[in-house]
């Protein structure tokens, strides 16, 4: 739970960053962003204290007067799938920036690279996560506080693996990208020599 807390919490700030700030601008994110919040709000409500007591009866006023409001009751649907689909929308919002690109074919291949890096990435922390031996490594921490503290480092270690796996597919991304066209300027150029010799003959 905690993990789920620690990782939603960043991945929805990072996202947020990247919806708000003008330099990135990236508006297709900002579903996954409300997604992942509502994840963070969802699993603080699951905790057995005063925090997570009160995100609880929070969430619950909120859903007694979306209810009453048919708008509001639309949002509240909406937010509510955006957190089950996160990944779905982080590729809805790769498509959209493919689709806002100048070069589409390069924004194309660079998106691929960098989201199918971070989605493998994911999958293998995720399924280290589910041995028994990160289980007994957790289980080595001791007291309840440690556990608590081993949780959120493992949701942060989730954040830092796929970040890592994103920006090292985006970087591949470009170095295809550049030997593509460096490919095609070969291409051209020899082109070019050929039909000059062509000319010269003729």
């Amino acid at each position: 739970m905690y993990d789920v807390i620690a990782k939603s919490l960043v991945f929805g700030t990072r996202n947020l960053d990247k919806v708000t700030n003008v330099t990135t601008n990236d508006q297709g994110r900002i579903f996954a962003t409300a997604g992942q919040f509502t994840n963070a709000a969802k699993a603080i409500s699951k905790l057995d204290n005063s925090v997570g007591k009160g995100a609880s009866a929070a969430i619950n006023a909120m859903g007694k007067v979306a209810e009453g409001n048919k708008a509001l009751n639309a949002v509240a649907k909406g937010v509510n799938w955006a957190s089950k689909n996160v990944n779905p929308l982080l590729i809805g919002a790769a498509g959209y920036r493919v689709f806002k690109a100048d070069n589409k074919m390069d924004a194309l291949r660079k998106e691929a690279y960098g989201m199918s890096a971070m989605f493998g990435v994911e999958y293998a922390m995720n399924s280290l996560f589910k041995t028994q031996g990160w289980a007994q490594l957790l289980d080595k921490i001791p007291g309840s506080k440690g556990k608590v503290i081993g949780k959120i480092a493992q949701g942060l270690l989730f954040v830092c693996g796929s970040i890592a796996g994103s920006t090292l597919g985006y970087k591949i991304g470009d170095s295809m990208n550049k030997t593509v066209k460096n490919i095609q300027d070969g291409l051209k150029d020899s082109n070019t020599n050929n039909n000059s010799t062509k000319e010269l003959i003729a």
